[in-house]
Formats: C-alpha cells, structure tokens, sequence
C-alpha cells in the first residue's frame, strides 16, 4: 500500500551514516570491507540454484560462514544487506506469557480448591454419578486408547520430527516429557507426605491418604510434549494429542484415582513445563531476512542498492535503505515472532494512567495498523513528520512500513545550538497535530529533529493516537515543556510556548506537568533536574495571576494503591480471622459499658490534643476549632491511606487554604512530626523502664526476632559507612532538617506556642494509652497501666510503618500480642483490641466524612 505522494522537500545526507559495502570471497576465509560507498554497480557473481533458501528471481546471493554478510547482485544494479539482525532461534514473549498465565491460574484453582473445598466435593460426587452411566464397550473403549495412546504418541511423534530432520526439537520434546512427569511424581510424593489435611481434602476429595492422586504426571508429560512439539498447530496431530489425554483424564476420574481439580492441575503443570522448556531452548525464527525484506521493497518499486540492520524494536527491527535512485529510506519491519513483547508494561501504563488513546497494539497486525494509521493522519494535518511511503506484508509472518529518511539531527545533539527560531518550529509542529487531535506521546529531545535548512521535524510517533482525547493533548505539551526546557530553560520554553500557542492554550499544560505522564526518556531526565518541573509550574501560574489553578488526576492506580490494596485484603483477612474467635453477643453482654464510656470520652480527646500538636508549631494564627475538624477529616482520609501519609497530606493542604505558604506549611507539619516522633520515643522508653520496674511484662522474644534484629542494626550500621548509601541518606535528611530548623528555631522564641505543640502531643499520646487502658478494664481484663501503655507505643509504631489504611491488621496483631504478653488473658485482650479500634478508628470516620465534605464545599481543604 503506497499513499499518493506528496510535496515536500527533499532530504539531504544521511544522519544515520553513508552505507558500507561488503564484498565477499568464496575462497576467503574473511570478509573484506571496502569503507567507501559503491560508485558502479558491481558485477554478477554465480547464482544459487532456484531451492536455495536465499534465491530470488533477477537476483544472485552468496553467503560465507553463519555471521557473514549477504551480497546480492543483479544485472543492473546491486543490494548488499549488512549485518542481518534476524536471528536463526529466539525467546517469544508469547510464550512466557501464557506461562504467566498458566503459572497463575493454578494458583487461583488450588486457592478456590482449598477455601470451597466442601463445593468442590460436591462436584466430585456428581461427577462420580455421572460417570457411572457411562456404557461398559465405551469405558473399554477408552482403556485402549489410553493406554496405547500414552505409548504411540510419544513415539509416533518422535518418528514424524525425524523424518523432517527436526532432531533437536524432539529432543526438547523428548526432555519436557521426562521433565513433566519427574517433577508430578516429586509433586505427588510431597502432598501425599506433607501436604495438610485441608490441601488433601481441596486435591483428592480426601483428608488421609488414599488411592486418589493429587496429580497425573503421565498427563501432564504428555501435555509438555505437545506444548513443545506444537502438535495443537498441525490438525493431525492434535485431534490425535487431545483423544489420548482426554481418554487418560476419562479413566482416571472414572476410576476415582484423580479428581477433576487434579486433572485441571496436571494439565496446568505439563502446559506450565512445555512453555519453560520452549521458552529457554527458544524457537526457531520465522522471521523473514534481510534479503526478503529487499525483495519485498522491490516489487513494491523500491529497488535497493544499500539495506543497513540499524537497531532492534519492541515488535521488530529498523532498516536504513538506498534505493537503486539514490532516495533513503527507513524501513520498521514487524515480526509476528515479538507479539505480546512489552505487554506488561503497556498493560501497567494502561492501569495506571488515565488517558484515553490505545496506544501501539500488541499483535503484528494492530501495530502495522496503527502506526501508518497515526502516520497518514500527521501526514493529512500537514504536520512536520516522516512521509510514509510503503506499509506491506513481508511474507506470512511479518510486515513493513518504510519512511523517507530525514537528512537531521535530534535535538539532543545540538542542544548548545538552539535558537529560539527552533524552539519555535518545534511548538508549530505540535501545534499542527494538536489543531487535528493527534497526540505524540514520546516529544523526548532524541524525538524531535533539527535538518541543514532549519526545519524541525517529529519521528517516532508510533505510541500516539488519532482522535486523541484532552488528556493526551495536554500531556503532548506538557512533555514539549519538560524536553525544551532541559535543553534549554524554563523561560526560554516558555516564552517559546507563548509565542506559538497562545497563553490560553499554553497554559493547559500546567494539569499534566507531573512526571508520571511524561515519557520514559523524558522523565528520566527530569528525575536529574527536580527543581525544572517546579519552575515551569511556577512560569505557568504566572500567566493566570490569581485563577485557581485546573486540577488533573493522571494517575488511576498508584504503586502505592496497589500495595495498599493488597496489604488491606491480607489485614482484612486476618481481621475477620480474630472476629470469628469473638462471640459479639456475649461481648455486649459481659462488657462494663461504664469504661467503654470513659474510653469514648478519651478517643475523642485525642482529636484536641492532634489540633494543638499542629497549631502549636505554626506561628501564624489559625483557628483551634477548625484545625479539630481538619484532623476528623484527616481520621477519614486514612480509610484510604496508610495512616502518617493521609494526616500529613490532609494538613499541609489545610495550613495551605489557612493562608501559610506552602513552604511553611510543609515545615510546620514536619516540625510536628518530628517532634511527635521524639515525644513518642520518650515516652515509650519511660513507660518501659516503670512496667520494667514493675516486672508486670514479660514478653519472650523468638530467636528469628533477635536475628532479624541484628540483621537490620548492621545493615543500618553498613549503610552509614558505605559512601553510595551515606550520600543517599544525607540527600534524603538535609532537605527535611533545612525545613524544619529555621521553623523550629522560629518556636523557640516563642514558649508559648512550643509548650502548646509539646503539650499537645503528650495529650494525643496519653489519651491513647489511657483509652486502651479503659477498654481492658472494660472486660475484666488485668495488667498494669505501665505495662499497657508501653504495649500501645509499640503497637501504634509497628502500625505506622504498616502500608494498610490505618494500619489495619497490623495494629490489631501488635496490640493483642502485646496485651497477651502484658498478662492478659487472650481473649480478653481480642475483645479489648477491637472496642479499641472502634473508639478510635472506625468511629471517627463517620464525623470524619462529614467534616471532610464540608471542609472541601467550604475551600477549607
């Protein structure tokens, strides 16, 4: 497929580097290269009889040695393909994919299997019923098929890869074979001896041994030998394959030696093997080679005289070309071999971000599509961009879409060299695909190109889209932002940005300045220059003094969300776990609401003494009353959050809209904290040397602890002595002792409000402890204040650095193991936890969303 051609100027010189020709000597032992490129063609050598896998009609080819360069010449001219990056065997990401997948939906059917054990025998029964009306001549039937079957695949498979000289494929299928079923037989040994009477019951419908196997290793051979041997691609072969494994899984569920969930499972592991082994010996390659690539070219009316190997893609490789005319062309050739290469990360992107485009697809033929798709577009929007000339097929597993070469260099390269005239013409380029709605999504310095007579170009656009959404055009400039300012400044981009699109549309940008958007090129090197993004945001707000600036939320799924969500399933597991040990009716009943009266009372102290710890470290005057209700919302926030992230985030926005800089704001809440931490600190140590005194606890530590102890100190110790980690830490603490010194150095000269943070803190931290006091006295329960107070310091630690919102579970875990160890008697100290728990965390969510929206309507928060 060609497009109608089109205006446009002609390219100069080759940026990629002038071609070199090989000649290439039967008699040889070397390859010699002439460094200068051909002047006249040169003449034919002897042509390869018509079955050579590297004849082509009106060509003639020659190759020495396997990492020889091949020469064809015809009568008028010649091609000369340098350097072939087409290798014989490669690892396809399909495979491991779908190794991926096999690996994980065996772990989801023994996790279904082991908590629906009881539904999962049902089903058994069932079948066992269903099966016995099966007729006698049919079960015979079977019999013979399986057990000959099981002998002759192997065999007849074997004798069908011999015949077409594919001996080191039966090998690998030969070796998957013994593989599969040596590690079922380890497999079924190790459950039959080890396993637990619940896995048992989940594999074979049992909880004792018996004569029902967890695992087929013959079926599960026989699997990985059709994996490896691809029998599924050749129908013969596969009705063949299916029959003989279907009638094995007949028997032996017929026979009540393997379960249904033992059969999915041996499938899975032979399926799981065939793929490691295909994957790690490799397949080989149908890629089409250099040579073919050429001819393709050819036919189309591209005859070449130059084909340069230049770089591998994630779903082919890259060409630079001659024509036989002089013209240079960039040939991308996509390999259907590479489908589903950088899968995970796109899905990742896809997850994580919240733009609307697609981006490149994943299969030869979704990327061919888009990619020529995107290029016509840019090209219709008359968009500086690379001409296409030719998208076609390269055979049955491969396609190709060639570029006319651009004679430039990326901006990269001559970033010293940048006139604002450049930076101009690269704003008008975007501003050509933003007017048509076509997004680029990868304006790295190395993507946008400077030729002889100034034009500016854009390559590789491929990761863009057509009819792109807002939020892919505002992250367009965005990027143009960060990458002209890195190589020049934020004023000069800026000012460059204006000058082209307008304040108003420059100004769109400022949403989607974070880095998550940016490309991974781009953001990379705004990771070196931190301060860069914060200067742009600064330049853009200065367009729009005064306006409230427009908020974006790129980010759908955070790394951090993820972590919490996974963390707060596992917490919300063990939960449930030590709610089921409770009986809730009983624990009304034998509960002394009078305590659990004073324990409310205390849990909503903490929420005075939480507003004076901050009010006390901001020298500016804010309202006591409104700070209370900022650290309610803040209680709701981290319902959502690990429990340090939501308060400070919740506080630095409300000293924000409360008319403190953001700087001091910042600091404010870091002085807080740090100096919560110090209080923390203290008085854990001083309610441990009273409960020390008091000999009222006894906790036993495990000899793991103690190692893992040690292990932590001299890594912390190693830490501080290497200089790589000693610079890390001193980057990471400087900035925040920068901030918070000079605040608290300001506090300092004022007792007053000093005395009101401090107090505040002793406040939160003493009503805590008084409050779990009170819910063990609310059961009966014994142990010592001391002793009980030391146990929550500890616990509210350990549920800090906890990632699950408000460290749930962990929390729960310290907290009644602490109170166990403290004397009280276990259940007890379960019921006591979570009346605590309630008091102090699930309660105040409720006035916590109520004041979270009212603050918010109110500009508040």
């Amino acid at each position: 497929m060609q497009p109608p051609s089109q205006d446009r100027p002609a390219a100069v010189g080759d940026p990629l580097g002038a071609a070199t020709h090989d000649t290439v000597d039967d008699t040889a032992d070397d390859t010699t290269v002439d460094t200068d490129p051909p002047k006249v063609p040169l003449p034919p050598v002897r042509a390869p009889h018509p079955g050579h896998p590297r004849y082509a009609a009106g060509t003639t080819a020659r190759r020495t040695g396997p990492g020889a360069r091949t020469t064809a010449a015809a009568s008028e001219a010649t091609v000369v393909i340098e350097g072939d990056i087409a290798p014989r065997r490669l690892r396809r990401p399909s495979d491991l994919l779908r190794l991926a997948l096999a690996v994980l939906t065996a772990a989801v059917v023994i996790g279904i299997s082991y908590v629906a054990s009881a539904t999962t025998s049902g089903i058994e029964s069932d079948l066992s019923q269903a099966t016995g009306r099966i007729p006698t001549i049919l079960l015979d039937l079977t019999s013979w098929v399986g057990v000959l079957g099981a002998v002759a695949l192997p065999i007849g498979v074997s004798i069908s890869l011999l015949v077409r000289r594919r001996g080191r494929l039966l090998m690998e299928a030969l070796g998957a074979l013994l593989l599969a079923i040596v590690v079922g037989a380890v497999l079924v040994w190790a459950l039959r001896s080890y396993g637990s009477p619940q896995l048992l019951q989940a594999l074979t419908g049992r909880t004792i041994e018996s004569d029902t196997n967890p695992l087929n290793p013959i079926v599960a051979g026989l699997v990985a030998l059709t994996a490896v041997a691809r029998l599924i691609e050749r129908p013969r072969w596969a009705v063949a394959s299916i029959a003989v494994i279907a009638a094995i899984a007949l028997l032996n569920i017929v026979g009540a030696t393997l379960t249904v969930i033992g059969l999915l499972l041996s499938l899975l592991l032979g399926w799981s093997i065939g793929l490691l082994v295909r994957y790690t010996a490799g397949t080989p390659s149908t890629r089409p080679s250099g040579l073919e690539v050429a001819r393709t070219l050819e036919a189309t009316g591209y005859p070449l005289s130059v084909l340069r190997a230049s770089a591998m893609t994630r779903g082919g490789r890259r060409y630079t070309a001659t024509t036989r005319s002089g013209q240079r062309l960039d040939v991308l050739v996509l390999d259907r071999d590479l489908e589903g290469d950088g899968l995970l990360p796109v899905a990742w992107r896809s997850l994580r971000l919240r733009q609307d485009d697609g981006g490149n697809g994943l299969t030869m033929r979704r990327r061919l599509e888009h990619s020529s798709l995107q290029a016509y577009a840019s090209q219709v929007a008359g968009a500086s961009t690379p001409r296409l000339i030719v998208v076609c097929q390269v055979g049955a597993d491969a396609a190709l879409l060639a570029y006319e070469t651009l004679d430039a260099e990326p901006f990269a390269a001559v970033a010293d060299d940048l006139t604002d005239g450049d930076l101009d013409r690269a704003w008008l380029a975007v501003k050509r695909l933003q007017d048509n709605h076509v997004s680029h999504r990868t304006l790295s310095a190395d993507n946008i190109l400077r030729d002889p007579h100034g034009g500016v170009w854009l390559v590789h656009g491929e990761e863009g889209s057509v009819a792109a959404g807002d939020v892919s055009l505002r992250l367009d400039l965005a990027e143009t932002l960060c990458t002209l300012a890195l190589l020049t400044s934020a004023d000069r981009a800026v000012n460059s940005g204006l000058r082209v699109m307008g304040r108003v549309r420059l100004a769109r940008a400022l949403p989607a300045l974070q880095a998550v958007g940016l490309s991974p090129a781009t953001r990379h090197a705004m990771r070196k220059r931190k301060d860069l993004m914060g200067d742009l945001r600064d330049r853009l707000l200065d367009l729009n003094p005064g306006v409230e600036p427009e908020q974006i939320q790129i980010e759908r799924l955070k790394p951090r969300t993820l972590l919490t969500l996974i963390a707060g399933t596992v917490a919300g597991y063990v939960l449930l776990t030590q709610l089921a040990q409770v009986n809730i009716a009983e624990l009304a009943a034998s509960a002394d609401w009078r305590w659990a009266g004073v324990a409310l009372v205390l849990s909503a102290s903490t929420y005075v003494g939480a507003a004076m710890s901050l009010t006390g470290f901001v020298p500016e005057k804010i309202s006591l009353v409104r700070t209370m209700l900022a650290q309610l919302a803040a209680s709701f926030a981290t319902l959502v959050s690990p429990p340090t992230l939501g308060a400070v985030a919740v506080n630095v926005r409300y000293l924000q809209k409360s008319n403190v800089h953001p700087a001091l704001a910042a600091a404010s809440v870091g002085v807080s904290q740090v100096m919560a931490f110090i209080m923390h600190i203290v008085l854990l140590l001083g309610f441990g040397v009273l409960a020390g005194t008091q000999s009222e606890l006894d906790v036993p530590v495990p000899t793991w602890a103690l190692i893992v102890g040690v292990v932590l100190i001299a890594m912390l110790l190693l830490a501080l002595v290497l200089p790589v980690s000693r610079n890390w830490l001193r980057k990471r603490v400087q900035p925040v002792l920068a901030q918070v010194g000079p605040r608290l150095l300001t506090l300092t000269q004022r007792p007053a409000k000093l005395a009101e943070g401090v107090g505040g803190i002793l406040l939160l931290n003493l009503s805590y402890c008084i409050c779990l006091v009170a819910c063990v006295r609310a059961f009966g329960g014994g142990g010592g204040v001391a002793a009980i107070a030391v146990v929550y310091l500890a616990g509210a630690t350990l549920g800090q650095a906890a990632p699950t919102p408000g460290g749930l579970g962990a929390v729960e875990l310290a907290l009644s193991a602490g109170l166990t160890a403290a004397g009280v008697e276990g259940s007890i100290a379960v019921s006591s936890v979570l009346l605590f728990r309630l008091f102090t965390f699930w309660l105040p969510t409720i006035p916590g969303w109520f004041s979270f929206n009212w603050m918010t309507k109110n500009n508040l928060l």
